[in-house]
């Protein structure tokens, strides 16, 4: 009976350690050690140097390499101090497991573990909490590894997965971090430095504990050479070489573009993003920033961003969202390329490219006097920034020089809703509110919109009217989302207007001076708190942003002084080797003419207009009527002889104007010499009422009694003419004119008719009602 016991006892015994031994040989799960596991998402500049690396599935960052491509000191490096029997045990080292448990007992808690680095790949494939069972389970996992994988492809496994810190895993991603090099060109000092790492992640962190890892590597070093991994030259050597660890600064290249690319392609963890972005010009742009800032930080200056935009492609070449991503002072981390702001005189051009497709011309003058516009929210009285009046102001003039009062005066013409609608469809998509929100305030810069927003707009004039969005993505494919939103003429007169430096002289004076053709726009808020400039040649469309992150108001810095100068060195940088030559001029479109003007008054110069010009017109929309500005007069001096002289006689509604700036009109006993009408006054043309005239309504008379006529001189040869009123239907035009009843706004009136077989139209009137 005792013998059958005993048999029983052994029997089972031999079981059970059958079956223990025979579990040595079910392999592990292979999936579980796959290499895919660790794999980093990777964003790269178009030349594929690597800006950033983000989490993967074990929340660090890893690239995977074999061990053919990791110095061979590295694997020699970790052995020594990780595992020193490594190729001798078969997955668990009893010595080590025997020297921690009395370290255990002396320290009367848990400091060693003992671990092979059979058992560290354990650890690192499957996480379990370091408690007893589990380290019991750990060992189990080693053995059973050791029988379904070499000693090298161990070695590979935990080179690649160990933790580096800084959420880094695997040995190529950490010596890409810190060193700015592949593993595999470690040399024996980098390679002990690393491998010191793994030890304790977090207090040997490099960035922010520096010595504590130097500290490990010389013991590792010492490790290496007595295992005689290491000559003593080549240990001597090590011990010498300066570690020169990557700032932090340059480990994230290029972050606010890289953030703007993870984003707008929404990747899966792993892979590649192949950004649009040029980072040897991202950098140089970014030190052309600080340079200027520099300058700035006198007058409460702190922080800038750059948008560069590649015309042809619409390719986001540079993204510069702050001065300084980790100056935590001045909020570096804030994307000021798409944060949302008030971008001022900016948005001009759109309100002014409406209106050239609404009859207006670079030649159409606008009254810049005291005005007050009724709107939703109550008069609205614009102010220029000179805080001055010009009197009347061609719109290339206005456009130029950024005149606030004929802005607000063309976004009369062509409507507010006109406008917003307008630039909605050229991407500010942050315009939310409906056009009586924003006022007549819009075209003056009262609606935020971000900068990458502004300068992607702004791109649709050098693509000769066509809007596309723009991308940060290289791989993406080209977009087909584009569409016409202005026509080609008006975009080149924007252009023209834009790039005209005499034209924006009496405002800017000589800055924004290129060698080449380059159109130009700043903007500036009202209390400082953000300036502008946004321009483009043939080739890049650049928008600069400068102010500060906290809201701080800047001490008098506009477009011209903040954004202006940093505009201007991008500029002049980008078109040079290597990133480009001298741009090609803009293209001049078919259906454009040059006509000579009066200056002063926009129309065709009379005999008495002393200075005019060259300007562009549309054909079919050039002005027929004469300057009747310039007028000469015979003058009678005190001794009864005369002279003849000629004076600026304006409209009406100029007179407090002319009186303030002292502009001389004729004695009452001048008599005015009456010029003789060219052919010109024969053609089709509007009478009455003259462009620029002003009118008031009465608010006591009633409405019906408000009327003016509208009358023109029809030649004989033409019939079937109407009256056309900014874009209202048209009207039949009978010999005694027409009576129209006043109401508020901005008006056009223009004679349509048929002349034998061609279609004619005359000159352009202007009006304003009050």
């Amino acid at each position: 009976m005792m013998k059958k016991y005993f048999l029983r006892i052994f029997l089972g015994s031999m079981l059970i350690a059958g079956a223990v031994i025979g579990s040595l040989f079910i392999p592990l799960p292979r999936q579980d050690f796959r290499k895919q596991s660790v794999q980093s998402l990777r964003v790269v500049d178009r030349h594929g140097i690597v800006l950033r690396e983000f989490l993967n599935d074990q929340e660090g960052r890893g690239i995977w390499k074999s061990l053919t491509e990791i110095s061979p000191h590295v694997c020699t490096a970790t052995i020594s101090v990780e595992d020193k029997r490594f190729y001798s045990h078969f997955g668990i080292d009893p010595i080590a497991v025997g020297r921690s448990i009395v370290q255990n007992i002396r320290a009367l808690h848990f400091i060693s573990g003992g671990s092979t680095i059979t058992q560290q790949v354990i650890r690192n494939v499957y996480h379990h909490p370091r408690t007893i069972p589990n380290k019991l389970l750990e060992m189990w996992y080693a053995l059973r590894l050791e029988r379904m994988m070499t000693k090298e492809e161990i070695v590979e496994q935990y080179l690649n997965r160990a933790p580096y810190g800084n959420q880094l895993y695997g040995i190529e991603a950490a010596s890409r971090w810190y060193f700015e090099k592949p593993a595999g060109d470690l040399s024996p000092a980098e390679a002990a430095f690393l491998a010191a790492l793994p030890n304790s992640p977090s207090l040997l962190n490099p960035n922010k504990n520096p010595d504590a890892p130097a500290v490990r590597q010389k013991k590792v070093l010492q490790r290496m050479y007595v295992q005689k991994f290491l000559t003593k030259e080549d240990y001597d050597r090590a011990c010498v070489q300066p570690i020169q660890l990557i700032s932090t600064e340059a480990q994230f290249k290029a972050p606010h573009a890289v953030e703007v690319a993870v984003e707008s392609s929404s990747p899966a963890h792993g892979g590649t993003i192949q950004t649009t972005i040029d980072f040897a010009m991202q950098e140089q742009i970014q030190w052309l920033m600080r340079g200027h800032l520099k300058k700035l930080q006198s007058k409460n200056v702190n922080n800038a961003a750059v948008i560069v935009i590649d015309n042809a492609t619409m390719e986001i070449r540079a993204l510069v969202g702050s001065v300084n991503f980790f100056d935590m002072k001045h909020n570096g981390q804030v994307n000021g390329a798409t944060a949302l702001r008030q971008p001022g005189s900016a948005i001009k051009p759109f309100t002014y490219a409406l209106a050239l497709e609404h009859g207006m011309t670079p030649a159409t003058v606008f009254p810049d006097i005291p005005t007050a516009i009724p709107d939703h929210h109550g008069d609205y009285v614009p102010e220029n920034y000179d805080k001055h009046y010009h009197g009347p102001v061609r719109a290339r003039t206005a456009l130029a020089c950024s005149y606030n009062v004929p802005a607000v005066r063309v976004l009369q013409s062509v409507g507010k809703s006109a406008l917003l609608n307008k630039l909605i469809d050229v991407g500010c998509s942050s315009l939310n509110k409906d056009a009586e929100f924003y006022g007549y305030g819009l075209t003056l810069g009262n609606a935020e919109v971000s900068l990458l927003q502004l300068t992607t707009a702004y791109a649709v004039f050098p693509n000769h009217g066509m809007w596309k969005p723009s991308r940060i993505v290289l791989n993406a494919g080209a977009t087909t989302n584009m569409h016409r939103a202005f026509d080609e003429k008006t975009a080149f007169l924007i252009t023209d207007m834009l790039k005209d430096p005499v034209a924006r002289r009496p405002a800017f004076g000589r800055n924004f001076h290129f060698p080449f053709h380059c159109a130009v726009k700043t903007g500036t808020t009202k209390d400082y708190k953000d300036n502008w400039t946004v321009g483009y040649t043939t080739t890049y469309t650049v928008g600069v942003w400068v102010g500060n992150f906290s809201g701080d108001e800047m001490r008098r810095v506009s477009g011209v002084s903040g954004a202006g100068p940093i505009f201007t060195d991008i500029m002049m940088f980008l078109h040079t080797v290597p990133f480009g030559m001298a741009p090609a001029d803009f293209e001049i479109p078919n259906g454009l003419i040059q006509c000579t003007v009066c200056a002063r008054s926009g129309k065709i110069p009379a005999a008495s207009c002393s200075k005019t010009l060259q300007e562009w017109f549309v054909q079919g929309n050039v002005p027929t009527d004469q300057c009747s500005i310039h007028k000469e007069f015979l003058v009678t001096d005190r001794q009864g002889g005369t002279t003849r002289r000629v004076f600026e006689i304006f409209p009406q509604e100029y007179k407090q104007w002319t009186i303030t700036e002292g502009i001389p009109m004729p004695p009452p006993s001048a008599a005015p010499i009456v010029q003789k009408r060219t052919n010109d006054s024969y053609k089709l043309s509007i009478v009455s009422p003259n462009n620029g005239d002003y009118f008031t309504i009465d608010p006591i008379l009633r409405s019906e009694y408000q009327t003016i006529t509208i009358s023109g001189f029809i030649p004989e040869s033409c019939r079937n003419v109407k009256l056309k009123i900014n874009n209202e239907k048209e009207i039949p035009y009978s010999s005694q004119g027409i009576q129209w009843k006043l109401k508020k706004g901005v008006f056009r009136f223009q004679l349509i008719a048929m002349n034998h077989n061609d279609y004619v139209v005359s000159n352009n009137v202007y009006i304003t009602v009050e």
